[in-house]
């Protein structure tokens, strides 16, 4: 067995992988000898295994967080909790605070991390100046650090403390309303917000830094839109604000991307003026399309209109909500916007679209008698149907379009993913395994995350997206019987996109092959 090094570099463990799997498939015999000693694949995901077990550690998961333990000294520890408390790597903090208990005690940022107001009163009687000092790297002051600290998610008991420090940077001079100089600047009662997009929020910090003065402006709301309590966060922030109709711009589009209509609803009751919408990039943009476009309900877009929404405001593409509407065959929002006004201007591959969606053949087939090269003109944006059919689960429709000649491999989605990727994604196992039938890539990489389908399905097994009958659990069987990759699977309690227990539980057991 080799020896494995007292301070391993993880990319030279990576690269001799690699060269182990590149010498087996080019013939090399000990090279075949050792990746037959583990598995029958002469893959990325083998060699990484064979050399894990060379080391003795039972998987490559495993040898990598060994190598993380054995780089890390404590002051490398130290930061990288602190990074992983107020980042929302939640499972990271907890695990390197109970295999190093001498963390907390460490530093003064320790300390106001995880609410030690004890020690934190004591450090600020021998020096103030730490109320207001900034982290040369981030900007951020220690009120930064209490407000967005998780550890009120982790033990609940620390709420308390982390109340009690921020009282007492406060009473030394900290600023409720400092930002950094980064673009957005992040204020503490920023921090506080976006803490809870991985759990409650610290409602007790929220307060305080409301009492002292500090004002939520257009972006904090927005990130209050994802927040875990954000039915109740939402309403304590918008009664801070003096004159809503001028602030809010892009807080709409945080309910609208998730569908959220009584959020939607409380902020237009508010004052909040939907004719003045920026999307989730912050770019001026059609509040009624974009809704549409993220599949919200009739009563969300009725919402909207009731509010004085434009309903004929194209979106960036240059098409109008109802021709939206009609190629994603929502036919209740069709009915909707002729009600407010809008006009009929959908294409003959916007109907052929809708009725591929309601796996209409008879339709579809009529339509395309009279224009027998109708996919063929179709636009990216048109044959994006496809993924968004697989998406929802929908393999009739998938079936369909793949009959009338829609491609295989489309793209579509904001990452641009196949439609093997999008029924990964929402566990949809009779749609994965219909297009690995008929010939989808099954290691095709989207180009925004440089991913996998099965990395998406285990992705998608943790995050649950908005679908029906999902089987993650299948999906992934299905992937890997049809010889897709590990890599890029590494299960890490660390990861912040984890899949489920079950996922990952069948993922181990192909990794240990």
């Amino acid at each position: 067995m080799p020896t494995f090094q007292a301070h391993p570099n993880l990319q030279q463990l990576r690269h001799q992988a690699k060269d182990l799997v590149h010498a087996a498939q080019s013939g090399d015999a000990d090279a075949i000898r050792r990746l037959e000693a583990v598995s029958d694949r002469r893959t990325l995901a083998a060699a990484q295994l064979a050399l894990a077990r060379e080391y003795g550690f039972a998987s490559w998961p495993k040898l990598k967080e060994e190598v993380d333990a054995r780089t890390l000294d404590l002051a490398g520890k130290v930061d990288a909790f602190c990074e992983a408390s107020l980042d929302g790597r939640t499972a990271r903090a907890a695990r390197l605070l109970a295999e190093t208990p001498a963390i907390a005690r460490y530093s003064f940022a320790t300390a106001v991390i995880l609410g030690d107001a004890t020690r934190v009163r004591e450090e600020l009687s021998r020096n103030p100046g730490l109320a207001t000092r900034s982290d040369p790297r981030t900007g951020w002051t220690a009120l930064h650090a209490v407000s967005g600290s998780r550890w009120h998610q982790l033990e609940p008991g620390r709420a308390q403390g982390l109340l009690e420090v921020a009282q007492a940077l406060l009473d030394t001079g900290a600023d409720p309303t400092r930002g950094t100089s980064a673009r957005p600047a992040w204020s503490p009662l920023r921090c506080a917000i976006a803490s809870a997009n991985s759990g409650p929020s610290d409602r007790g910090v929220v307060e305080l830094l409301l009492a002292h003065g500090a004002v939520p402006n257009d972006h904090d709301l927005y990130l209050a839109g994802f927040a875990h309590d954000r039915r109740e966060l939402l309403p304590l922030l918008l009664g801070h604000v003096s004159d809503l109709r001028e602030v809010v711009e892009q807080a709409l589009a945080a309910p609208i991307s998730t569908n959220d209509a009584e959020s939607v609803g409380v902020l237009l009751d508010a004052g909040a003026d939907p004719r003045r919408y920026r999307d989730d990039d912050g770019r001026p943009a059609s509040a009624v399309y974009e809704a549409i476009r993220s599949d919200c309900s009739a009563e969300l877009v009725e919402s909207l209109l009731r509010h004085d929404a434009d309903p004929e405001a194209p979106g960036p593409d240059g098409s109008s909500p109802y021709r939206v509407a009609a190629a994603r065959a929502r036919d209740d929002l069709v009915e909707l916007l002729r009600r407010y006004g809008a006009g009929d201007d959908v294409t003959a591959g916007d109907r052929l679209v809708a009725a591929c969606l309601k796996a209409d053949r008879a339709e579809a087939q009529r339509q395309l008698a009279s224009e027998p090269d109708l996919v063929e003109r179709l636009s990216p944006a048109e044959l994006g149907a496809l993924v968004r059919a697989a998406e929802h689960g929908n393999a009739e429709a998938v079936a369909l379009m793949l009959d009338l000649g829609f491609p295989i491999e489309t793209r579509g989605g904001d990452d641009g993913s196949t439609a093997l990727h999008a029924a990964a994604y929402a566990g949809s196992a009779t749609t994965v395994r219909l297009l690995l039938d008929r010939g989808a890539d099954v290691d095709a990489l989207d180009p925004t995350w440089n991913s996998t389908p099965l990395v998406w399905a285990a992705v998608g097994s943790g995050e649950r997206p908005r679908t029906t009958a999902s089987d993650w659990v299948e999906t992934v069987g299905v992937l890997l019987d049809a010889g897709a990759s590990l890599d890029g699977i590494a299960l890490s309690t660390d990861d912040p996109k984890a899949p489920s227990r079950e996922v990952a539980d069948v993922l181990r057991s192909w990794l240990s092959q």
